[in-house]
């Protein structure tokens, strides 16, 4: 079962790359719990449900120009979790920057949908997370 998490998390990277955030949106569970790296600026806290989940990240992206994601590395953690390593950027609309940044995420898989996602700030932070690390 847990290469076919992996296969579901690889899909939502496809669906947000080809049909953007209404893509992306489909393979979240209807009562998603979300989570961007606690302190970071995107930090709202927890964030319930897939209608919440969508206003947070249209307004992250709103704050960029050719705001872009992709998954760079993935790893079965075993059963029902996946984590994955990602780089996004784009060109920040206050100040004209362009900007990239690499960030890792936990997942946890249910019913085929992701159930639970939590972003670090490193690839370490989401193994350990994952119960990977040594």
């Amino acid at each position: 079962m847990s290469q076919e998490n992996v296969e579901i998390v690889k899909a939502n990277y496809e669906a947000f790359a080809s049909r953007g955030l209404d893509g992306w949106m489909e393979h979240f569970a209807d009562d998603v719990e979300y989570r961007a790296p606690e302190g970071s600026l995107d930090d709202v806290g927890p964030i319930h449900g897939k209608t919440a989940l969508r206003a947070w990240l249209q307004q992250w992206m709103d704050t960029f120009e050719g705001f872009w994601f992709e998954a760079v590395e993935f790893i079965d953690a075993g059963e029902d979790q996946v984590v994955v390593v990602e780089r996004f950027g784009g060109r920040a609309r206050i100040s004209g920057i362009e900007t990239e940044q690499t960030e890792a995420l936990f997942s946890t898989i249910r019913d085929g949908k992701i159930a639970r996602c939590r972003e670090f700030m490193t690839r370490d932070e989401a193994i350990d997370a994952a119960g990977l690390s040594d």
